[in-house]
């Protein structure tokens, strides 16, 4: 039986994206999650998560949204001239031009595992905000730091659909070549999923979304270990200003919130767990 791991980003981003991801969680859809620890709901989410013990969480990885835990001055590459965290974009330009010391990477993470590890929570797992490890030096950074703890990593892994957009197709390209040297280096030295999708895989509609679209996911999964990704708010209203994903979010808790994710998960040859039920590296 292959493990089916559904996993909701942005733990602790709000109020919304906890109570979306605690609600499907509690109907059996959600049995993972990945902590922001910079979000301003985050000690929220950590009081959610410890009244919810069956719920694994992992740290989600953030360098393009908010401040960063660290000393400012010690991350100064990561920020841009507010202080703030810079756009994904623009982080991308300065990793690509090599303005960007991989020992600021490692200090940024190192403070969020700090933070969590403080807030007594032992991650299941690392990935990253909008897949900033899919760049090799945060990749790398990442990669250290789950070595180094024994835990698995999330890789962003291509799924490739029919029906997707020139532009999407584009994006997916880049983005395996970015993740094929640094997947190169750390097989087999690292727990990670074998395969990752979401709706946006899809291209659905919010307003289209159905339970059916994610048997579809699953059906065409690869590998032993898959991560279907989430994203589930309980009001689309409260993401403005953090995420342009907000209607699509709502459309996922209310699927979620009313899907038998066992009897899914069955019917396409899954179990459900989370990466802690990753088999280990040997």
């Amino acid at each position: 039986m292959r493990l089916l791991i559904v996993n909701a980003d942005d733990f602790g981003l709000n109020d919304a994206c906890n109570a979306g991801i605690i609600e499907a969680h509690r109907a059996g859809a959600v049995t993972s999650t990945t902590l922001m620890v910079n979000g301003a709901a985050a000690p929220a989410a950590v009081a959610l998560a410890k009244t919810n013990p069956a719920l694994g969480v992992g740290l989600h990885f953030n360098l393009t949204w908010g401040y960063p835990v660290a000393d400012p001055d010690s991350v100064a590459a990561l920020l841009a001239g507010d202080g703030r965290f810079l756009t994904r974009g623009r982080l991308a330009l300065r990793l690509a031009t090599g303005r960007v010391p991989m020992a600021q990477i490692c200090t940024e993470l190192d403070a969020q595992l700090a933070r969590m590890s403080g807030w007594d929570l032992m991650p299941s797992h690392i990935d990253s905000h909008q897949h900033v490890h899919a760049f090799g030096p945060v990749f790398d950074a990442v990669a250290t730091a789950c070595a180094e703890r024994g835990i698995p990593m999330r890789v962003p892994w291509v799924q490739e659909v029919a029906g997707q957009g020139l532009a999407r197709r584009l994006r997916r390209s880049l983005l395996a070549r970015m993740l094929s040297p640094a997947v190169h280096r750390w097989r087999g030295i690292l727990n990670w999923n074998e395969g990752i999708g979401s709706v946006f895989d899809l291209g659905v509609r919010a307003d289209a979304l159905q339970h059916g679209d994610y048997l579809r996911l699953l059906t065409l999964a690869h590998g032993s270990s898959y991560e279907l990704m989430v994203h589930p708010v309980n009001d689309a209203e409260a993401m403005h200003g953090y995420t342009r994903i907000g209607a699509i979010g709502a459309a996922e808790w209310r699927c979620l919130r009313t899907l038998d994710m066992p009897a899914l998960a069955a019917q396409a040859g899954f179990q459900l767990g989370t990466y802690r039920d990753l088999p280990c590296i040997r």
